[in-house]
């Protein structure tokens, strides 16, 4: 649903406009699949010092994955910030398209470390067994958040509506993971 609605609103600006989001969409993709990769690393040590009760090794866990992932998004957002035309011209030389995608992705960029606590922190949740927060987070970045802004913020910015509605999407999901892990980890704590 997200992805069509992104494309009937970038659609309102023309094929370059569609095709330079679908490029920023297929390159956060193949960024974050490494984010998940960690996260999948994690959450076997996760479920299993969690039923063993070995809480501090949790928390240990995901707070060094958070780190790990969180650096490896600081670098692809500084060196996609600084290359961002570039990297978007590898999948079509266009202009037009590189001028929509390169200021798409850098919006994205600048919410990417913030995507190292969402993911992992779904992660730990749903491995701990709080399902109801887990798939709440999960829905967040790409359907609770993402889908409002996909409607609204194009017809309030235009085409920079369209290019922002991922960014803004994380930091609200953000704001909504702090609160999720925090309350699991401070109960692992005690």
């Amino acid at each position: 649903i997200s992805t069509t609605l992104l494309n009937v609103a970038a659609g309102a600006y023309g094929d370059a406009a569609i095709a330079g989001m679908s490029i920023v969409t297929r390159i956060s993709f193949v960024i974050l699949s490494i984010i998940i990769g960690v996260g999948q690393g994690f959450q076997p040590l996760c479920g299993f010092c969690y039923g063993a009760r070995l809480y501090s090794r949790v928390r240990n866990g995901y707070f060094f994955s958070v780190k790990i992932a969180g650096i490896f998004l600081i670098i692809c957002a500084i060196s996609g910030f600084w290359f961002a035309e570039e990297i978007i011209y590898i999948f079509r030389n266009d202009p037009a398209v590189i001028a929509v995608g390169s200021a798409a992705f850098r919006w994205q960029l600048i919410t990417y470390p913030l995507v190292s606590v969402i993911m992992l922190s779904n992660m730990m949740l749903q491995t701990t067994g709080n399902s109801i927060s887990a798939n709440i987070l999960a829905a967040s970045r790409n359907g609770l958040f993402f889908i409002p802004l996909v409607i609204i913020l194009p017809q309030l910015y235009g085409l920079l509506g369209v290019e922002i509605c991922q960014a803004i999407a994380d930091m609200l999901s953000f704001i909504l993971a702090i609160p999720l892990a925090y309350r699991l980890l401070k109960k692992m704590k005690k």
